[in-house]
């Protein structure tokens, strides 16, 4: 994260939260078909049709090798821009913090929602971009 003359510029990262918690439910998702499903064929079928879900999510929308994964967003206080793994970048007029936390922020604009965790930015990164929408949305 870099502070430019009137705005906050913000590189996001794979999150290792974001990754856990997906685990977590793949991993639950799994126990259930197990443990609850009687039939052995549809334990079976529900275990390939899971672990097919988690081969096409987890490098797209987790490590961020999506072509419209959001790497970056630049804020000032009349616009937001964002960049994604495709190198395009989109300007919106207008954004607003949607929810904030410590751990982590979501960002409304236009039709994107930004979600930001904690880890997903260098230190004190979500502590500056928090205290930034505070004071200028």
């Amino acid at each position: 994260m870099t502070n430019e003359s009137d705005g906050l510029v913000v590189h996001i990262k794979t999150s290792k939260i974001y990754l856990a918690i997906s685990l977590g439910v793949y991993l639950l998702s799994l126990f259930s078909a197990w443990h609850y499903f009687y039939s052995l064929w549809l334990s079976l079928a529900i275990s390939l049709v899971l672990s097919l879900w988690l081969v096409n999510f987890l490098p797209k929308n987790i490590l961020l090798t999506k072509p419209n994964s959001i790497t970056k967003i630049a804020l000032n206080k009349k616009q937001i821009a964002i960049e994604k793994n495709s190198q395009s970048s989109e300007q919106y007029p207008w954004f607003y913090p949607a929810y904030q936390s410590r751990f982590l922020v979501i960002i409304e604009a236009g039709k994107e929602s930004v979600v930001i965790f904690k880890d997903a930015t260098s230190s004190q990164s979500l502590s500056k971009l928090n205290r930034y929408l505070n004071a200028n949305t």
